[in-house]
């Protein structure tokens, strides 16, 4: 397993536990993580990870906007990312 495979594993996990998308499958929780990973190695800020979490959120996994804050979860993300 490569590096940014762990990281993808690591960061599926975080987002799993956030229980907001209980019905995922694995391959779109990965496909998620890829993004923000993606993101956080282009050093997007924390306004990017927030408008990318919203649109996946909501676009794939069919959430409403008022049911989670993007910001503490790119917030979270940030921490995760600086342990």
């Amino acid at each position: 397993m490569t590096e940014f495979e762990g990281q993808i594993k690591a960061l599926s996990k975080l987002i799993y536990n956030w229980n907001l998308i209980n019905v995922a499958s694995k391959s779109q929780l990965d496909d998620f993580s890829k993004k923000l990973l993606n993101a956080l190695l282009k050093e997007e800020n924390v306004e990017k990870l927030s408008r990318i979490i919203e649109s996946e959120l909501c676009v794939t996994f069919g959430l409403y906007s008022n049911e989670f804050d993007s910001n503490i979860l790119a917030e979270q993300i940030i921490q995760w990312q600086d342990k």
